[in-house]
């Protein structure tokens, strides 16, 4: 009995499925999105056009879904995507279940890693090392050597975890005020500057459980600061930020230039 009031809960808090897909983007934007599945590339762009964040790496594709396996075979039907196999609540059980690292890996290049473990120790912290996920829109990476450039539009950083815009990617520095959104200024190449450059992300940095969760929020943010400038957000690109996580409570320390960060759980 007490299964079945919990879904009859979550199906009056989640409301009545759409019927067409007229309505299916504002019903999608009332859902949260929880748990990433694998789906096929031909349902990247129908899915992302309806607001379900998608992302895409290595030739695979993960959408973030709302957990509800009704809803998301609807959202299929809607779409005229061929009808998930098993349904899709097997679907959602089998993410469940494989623990879906693909979707917690930190992302491949990242911030500088300048303070390393033993110093990260030295300090109180500990030497575990995470990768926190920082969106920029409008920029390119110059292959050669890491380089971030500026592509054109607004450079706008939001790390995902935080939930809040950068103020700075060098150093990295979380945006205060409560009211506007920083546009970032990156260094380019000259005779007193140099270009801000990633690296690979370290090996064995770990990324926080609540990852994929964190990038949807994220996404779904930049989505409508896209709409409300009018389409001029552009491409986004994920790199990792490193941070230690303390050895009992308090903040993060920031791996780049190894100062304290607001307090935040990492597991």
């Amino acid at each position: 009995m007490s299964d079945a009031i919990e879904i009859l809960r979550h199906q009056r808090a989640r409301g009545p499925l759409p019927v067409s897909i007229d309505h299916l983007s504002s019903w999608i934007a009332r859902q949260t999105p929880a748990i990433p599945v694998e789906v096929s590339l031909a349902a990247v762009s129908p899915l992302r056009a309806v607001g379900i964040v998608v992302e895409e790496k290595d030739g695979k594709a993960l959408a973030q879904v709302p957990a509800d396996g009704d809803a998301l075979d609807r959202i299929f039907s809607l779409l005229k995507l061929p009808p998930i196999e098993g349904g899709g609540a097997a679907l959602l059980l089998a993410a469940l279940e494989k623990g879906n690292d693909f979707a917690e890996e930190p992302p491949p290049l990242s911030l500088p890693l300048r303070v390393q473990a033993a110093k990260a120790s030295s300090l109180g912290w500990s030497a575990e090392l995470y990768s926190l996920t920082v969106l920029i829109s409008n920029v390119s990476l110059r292959k050669q050597d890491g380089a971030l450039l500026h592509k054109g539009g607004p450079v706008v950083a939001v790390c995902a975890e935080y939930e809040r815009p950068l103020e700075s990617l060098d150093p990295p520095s979380l945006h205060q005020r409560k009211e506007g959104i920083p546009m970032l200024r990156l260094p380019s190449d000259g005779f007193f500057k140099k270009a801000l450059r990633l690296e690979p992300t370290s090996r064995g940095s770990r990324a926080p459980r609540g990852r994929p969760a964190a990038l949807a929020r994220a996404g779904k943010f930049l989505d409508e600061l896209d709409d409300a400038w009018q389409r001029r957000i552009g491409s986004v690109l994920e790199i990792a930020w490193p941070v230690y996580r303390p050895l009992h409570e308090g903040p993060l320390l920031d791996a780049v230039v190894g100062r304290p960060l607001p307090e935040m759980a990492l597991r």
